[in-house]
């Protein structure tokens, strides 16, 4: 039985893959906590699918020996589209979910990362959002926890 799975199967690819597939998720988590706790509408779920799919077609493309810059123009193009229609015009100035679609974009590119090996640099990036986003975040909470004064 074991020489038949590995006839069929390397499984020191296996490893590097289930090993990606894991960093990709705990990148999405990290990125879709701050979203959450920050009570955007992207949370972790969202997060987490969109960065493990990035990474699934990066992935696939490389393996299967495509031209995987034509697959991932795809994602940048089918995810630009996704993160399109996140954004909402109010009014005549008032846009929103900016960051959200932005962010879309941002979770697809570290997928693609990590699909392609390079997962320093994915985890390098996924740090320089969060914090980015962390930052934000709490100018937020600073301006609405401060008490208005009587003028």
């Amino acid at each position: 039985m074991i020489d038949f799975l590995k006839a069929y199967f390397n499984f020191s690819e296996i490893g590097i893959f289930a090993a990606d597939l894991l960093l990709a998720l705990l990148i999405g988590l990290l990125v879709g906590h701050e979203r959450h706790s920050a009570g955007k509408t992207m949370g972790e779920r969202s997060t987490i699918i969109l960065i493990v799919g990035s990474y699934l077609f990066a992935y696939a493309s490389l393996r299967c020996g495509i031209d995987h810059s034509r697959v991932i123009a795809q994602i940048v193009t089918g995810v630009g589209f996704i993160g399109a229609g996140i954004i909402l015009k109010r009014g005549e100035k008032d846009i929103i979910n900016l960051t959200t679609a932005i962010l879309v974009w941002t979770v697809a590119a570290l997928g693609v990362l990590v699909g392609t090996g390079l997962r320093v640099e994915a985890i390098i990036a996924a740090l320089v959002v969060y914090f980015v986003l962390r930052i934000r975040h709490r100018r937020e909470q600073n301006t609405t926890d401060k008490p208005e004064e009587n003028v």
